[in-house]
């Protein structure tokens, strides 16, 4: 019996007891087996993600982890802080704006990703400076996808059709290879958007907030000096260890 069987039955039985006893989440369990085969050098990296049935697969699930990591590091904050200047400017130009932003951004990251990160500026606009979301969200959408068609790597479906152009050509498709075909289609976006901007949904009138009574579940607690929570970790905290508690931002020197 050589070392790789042995690593390889070791592996299975740790899988085994991980899903028995549902130590960790299912999927991190799954990522875990990927890992180990990984790391101890059973499988190549290209065999590892096989399963996934397309690289670009993994492409996109790297810039969504990049969105979450720009959220939880206050960038989509400080990014909204500097949009505040918006607040004052006619709604058009506000919709021209915020419609060219998302289409530049996109265009070198993942329009998915960038819808969600818009998403979170609207609302941070909306609550801090009282701009409506309403007739924004279906804009940025649309701006996010055609500028998202200007570059290889705009939009995961630009990265699976070079992916199989590749394979059945043994050539890739160059960066900026229909940039300005999607220029032209961003630009026209805009253009009737704009015209037609009366007629965009304003939103609910009642917020999400009133209509679901999240004030009953949400709560704000305020670390005061003496407490017994300073100097520990989160996760040795209660709210850590009480399992009806969900923390959903950690908020340090304002």
């Amino acid at each position: 019996m050589t070392w790789e069987i042995i690593t390889v039955l070791l592996i299975i039985g740790a899988l085994i007891v991980l899903f028995a006893f549902e130590i960790f989440p299912m999927d991190k369990i799954s990522f875990f087996i990927i890992g180990a085969l990984l790391l101890s050098g059973l499988v190549s990296p290209e065999e590892a993600v096989s399963g996934f049935s397309n690289k670009a697969v993994i492409t996109i699930l790297c810039l969504m982890i990049l969105a979450i990591g720009l959220e939880e590091n206050g960038v989509i904050s400080w990014f909204a802080k500097g949009l505040k200047i918006l607040k004052n400017w006619p709604a058009v130009l506000v919709l021209i704006v915020i419609m060219i932003l998302s289409g530049s951004v996109s265009a070198f990251i993942s329009s998915t990703a960038v819808v969600i990160v818009f998403i979170k500026i609207v609302a941070e606009l909306k609550d801090k400076y009282g701009l409506l979301p309403g007739k924004l969200l279906l804009p940025i959408s649309f701006a996010s996808i055609l500028g998202g068609s200007c570059t290889l790597m705009g939009t995961s479906t630009n990265l699976i059709v070079n992916n199989i152009f590749m394979r059945y050509t043994g050539n890739t498709l160059g960066f900026f290879e229909f940039s300005m075909i999607g220029l032209i289609f961003l630009g026209t976006s805009i253009v009737i958007i704009v015209l037609f901007y009366a007629f965009l949904p304003k939103g609910p009138k009642d917020q999400l907030s009133e209509k679901y009574n999240l004030n009953k579940y949400l709560l704000t607690l305020k670390v005061n000096a003496g407490s017994p929570l300073i100097g520990i970790s989160l996760k040795d905290s209660f709210m850590f260890k009480e399992p009806e508690i969900t923390v959903l931002r950690l908020t340090r020197n304002h």
